[in-house]
């Protein structure tokens, strides 16, 4: 074999031998790393940061760290634990992970903490950096596309919220809604009816659903909603609106609930008749008129009602007077209370009597026919 030829082969088998051994040179070389040395945080959460460690040989590699401000904590986790140390090596980087909790007092700004990472090999040391932002830099706003809507007592309010996560990190929000004594409000995920909070990533939105129901005796007026959405020391509100329009209603009686009455023909009776305002919305000019027999006349007192309020009443006093020649008997009439278009009917039977007068004329009379005939007798008699 000629030197050329010898020369040659060497060199090849050189190559070859730096091509298969400096990858795993370079592989094991001792390093500590992340791939994300800087992170952006709110107060009052915490922020973690993957720690890459590569070592040639397996042996322990211990941990410290420091620059942690005061007030803060920061550990190194592996397997789900707090660690001080881990056993590894080769071509293979052991993965562990510094978590840093930043207080809800944080002061706004930046701060550098270090890992330092000790084997036979040496000491490494990787700086991360921590970034708070203040009250500007992230928060928590609920919206509404439609914030005031408007219904009957048996509606039901349904409204859409947008709740926004405007800082840089996932949060679980607590969610409340509160109404008026006697109102029903209830808040959840669109997406889940039966859940009580919410989880938003950093700069994403959600939507919430809330409805609220009234009671069914609710007046009619606007009423206030206030929805709350709460994580940490952090808490956002919506004002809402419900615009109850309230059933207008009216029922007619009387006070005691008796629906008959007694007049004397010729001459006039008086009724008590109960108006109610059994709806939601205030009624107007309440009127009472009558539908009666032919001949009979009825007034009334006082003749409307200015301004009836819900579930309140008042009381309209029905004078009646029968036509002259009104025979006895029953007679029905019908009262009629109207407000707008709502009315409400109630019909009385009512008993005319005759006049006790005609029974004193009728026994004047039978005692005028016995005194004449006395007088005949008398006169009469003696012939």
């Amino acid at each position: 074999m000629t030197k050329t030829r010898l020369a040659a082969l060497l060199l090849s088998v050189g190559l070859l031998l730096i091509t298969s051994i400096s990858p795993v040179a370079a592989a094991t070389t001792f390093n500590v790393t992340t791939p994300y040395p800087s992170v952006t945080v709110q107060p009052g959460n915490t922020v973690t940061f993957s720690l890459d460690v590569a070592v040639p040989h397996p042996e322990r590699v211990g941990f410290s760290v420091s620059g942690t401000p005061s007030g803060w904590t920061a550990y190194v986790r592996g397997g789900g634990n707090i660690v001080g140390a881990i056993y590894a090596g080769g071509a293979t980087a052991a993965a562990v992970e510094l978590s840093v909790v930043v207080p809800q007092t944080a002061t706004p700004g930046s701060s550098t903490i270090t890992v330092t990472a000790t084997a036979e090999q040496g000491t490494r040391t990787l700086p991360v950096q921590v970034i708070v932002l203040g009250e500007s830099g992230g928060a928590i706003t609920l919206t509404s596309d439609f914030p005031q809507l408007s219904g009957s007592p048996t509606s039901t309010f349904t409204y859409s919220v947008t709740l926004a996560n405007t800082g840089t990190q996932k949060e679980t929000y607590t969610l409340a809604g509160q109404g008026p004594d006697g109102w029903t409000v209830s808040v959840h995920p669109a997406s889940n009816a039966q859940a009580l909070t919410d989880t938003v990533d950093g700069g994403a939105t959600d939507t919430l659903s809330v409805t609220a129901q009234p009671p069914a005796s609710a007046p009619a007026g606007a009423y206030p909603l206030q929805i709350t959405a709460a994580s940490g020391g952090q808490s956002a509100n919506v004002a809402l609106e419900a615009d109850v329009t309230g059933t207008p209603a009216l029922t007619l009686g009387t006070p005691n609930q008796v629906l008959n009455a007694d007049v004397t023909a010729g001459s006039t009776g008086t009724i008590a008749l109960l108006v109610t305002n059994s709806g939601s919305t205030v009624l107007q000019d309440v009127a009472v008129t009558a539908t009666s027999p032919t001949g009979w006349t009825a007034t009334f007192a006082p003749t409307s009602v200015a301004t009836l309020q819900p579930n309140t009443s008042a009381t309209v006093t029905a004078t009646v007077k029968p036509s002259s020649d009104a025979l006895a008997g029953d007679y029905d009439i019908t009262f009629t209370a109207t407000s707008g278009s709502t009315t409400a009917t109630v019909d009385i039977r009512t008993t005319v009597q005759t006049s006790p007068l005609w029974g004193f004329i009728g026994i004047a009379l039978i005692v005028l026919v016995i005194v004449g005939l006395l007088w005949v007798f008398r006169r009469f008699g003696r012939r």
